[in-house]
């Protein structure tokens, strides 16, 4: 398995083939996890000022089970510190992902810590995810 930075068109495609919505953008930070150079998981890092926002973790249907996915964040995770220095990292796991966030050392975000410009992302989660939790990973310098 090999972790390497990508690009909006091979995730793009990644995503659309897997008949998921998540669409990346030039400014995103692109993961993918390969398998003889065919994707089998992807995440998007979304840079904000002071943290990023960890969307579309998404691993392919023959390759889930396989602790990929965990793989595949601490990859970006450590990437992204190499780049940024201390770093702050928010997602919004499903339910079903809450324990493996947990294992990558992410905690539970009381609703009121949640920063402003994500709001609005975790309500429309929160709607269609009822037991919805904003996470953290707070990585300090050195």
């Amino acid at each position: 398995m090999q972790f390497i930075s990508s690009d909006c068109l091979q995730l793009n495609k990644f995503y659309k083939e897997n008949k998921n919505k998540a669409r990346a953008k030039p400014s995103d930070l692109l993961f993918a996890a390969l398998d003889d150079d065919i994707i089998c998981a992807a995440l998007r890092l979304i840079p904000y000022d002071t943290f990023f926002f960890l969307r579309s973790v998404l691993t392919h249907p023959n390759y889930r089970g396989q602790g990929i996915a965990a793989q595949l964040i601490q990859h970006a995770v450590a990437s992204t510190v190499k780049q940024s220095g201390a770093l702050t990292i928010y997602t919004l796991p499903t339910p079903k992902a809450v324990s493996l966030y947990q294992r990558l050392g992410f905690k539970v975000v009381d609703t009121a810590e949640v920063p402003l410009p994500l709001q609005a992302s975790y309500k429309r989660f929160r709607h269609a995810n009822n037991d919805s939790r904003v996470m953290v990973l707070q990585v300090p310098l050195g």
